[in-house]
């Protein structure tokens, strides 16, 4: 870990979870400080550190983590490397090819098999019912998200989950940065852990702006892993508890996004009658 003092600069504009702040040492050096309102989220961030320093021996494209713990009220916190980039609000042909490209370095890359994406979806499976009563309630569009959704599932049937791979767990176009023509960055990774990297594909899947073209590319990409009924399985439990997230949380950007979430379900439906 890094033996330094850093100084707060100022407050990043993003993120609805989770504070982050850019720090400067006495060096010139930058840096950026993490920390979860969640008390209950400090053990998840300490135990992620191992992780993230694997992965990264790997290669993968995270900032390394210099200092985590939780403070004396209970808090946990982690301070960062600072990378250049920016994150992008449309996902194009080109961001979606990047965006591939990453994601199937995913592949095998298994971080800590004891926290498993996949078995959380497939426990979530009997909490289903809850969140389509819930968003149904929410008015037309939650109605229409919970009948595709049902549609989706029901077209596909069971579906056992692969595991072995990389899961960020919120890999979303706000949490990677690009610079220069390529991914500079992956941030917000506290929650990554094993299962298959089908459900990052379906995550993705579930972003505000995504052209055609990108869409049908990451599409492709994602049923390519472990064939169709994966990515909508993974994409019908995503999709449901972003729109009730958004929902509880009155985020007014993401309630106008469940319209987008409903197209996407839909295209999958197509997709799985060849349309």
């Amino acid at each position: 870990m890094y033996d330094t003092q850093f100084q707060l600069d100022h407050r990043f504009d993003r993120g609805v979870q989770s504070g982050a702040w850019l720090l400067t040492d006495n060096a010139g050096r930058q840096a950026v400080l993490k920390w979860s309102p969640n008390r209950d989220w400090a053990p998840q961030i300490e135990r992620a550190a191992a992780a993230v320093a694997k992965i990264r021996a790997a290669g993968y494209p995270t900032p390394a983590w210099l200092a985590v713990g939780t403070t004396t009220s209970g808090f946990g916190y982690q301070i960062q490397d600072f990378v250049p980039g920016r994150s992008q609000e449309q996902v194009t042909v080109d961001e979606a090819r990047l965006l591939i490209d990453v994601l199937e370095t995913h592949a095998g890359l298994d971080p800590d098999p004891q926290r498993c994406w996949s078995q959380y979806v497939t426990r979530m499976t009997n909490e289903r019912e809850d969140l389509c009563r819930q968003l149904a309630q929410t008015g037309p569009p939650g109605r229409r998200l919970v009948d595709a959704c049902e549609q989706l599932l029901a077209t596909h049937g069971p579906v056992t989950l692969p595991t072995g791979d990389l899961v960020h767990g919120d890999f979303r176009p706000s949490n990677i940065l690009f610079d220069a023509g390529r991914v500079s960055g992956v941030i917000d990774i506290e929650a990554l852990g094993s299962g298959t990297r089908v459900f990052d594909y379906a995550t993705l899947l579930s972003a505000h702006d995504i052209t055609p073209e990108a869409m049908d590319l990451l599409c492709t990409a994602g049923e390519l892993v472990a064939g169709p009924p994966a990515l909508a399985y993974c994409y019908a439990h995503i999709a449901l508890g972003l729109a009730v997230f958004v929902h509880q949380r009155n985020l007014q950007r993401g309630i106008k996004n469940v319209s987008n979430l409903v197209e996407r379900a839909e295209i999958l439906l197509n997709r799985a009658h060849g349309v």
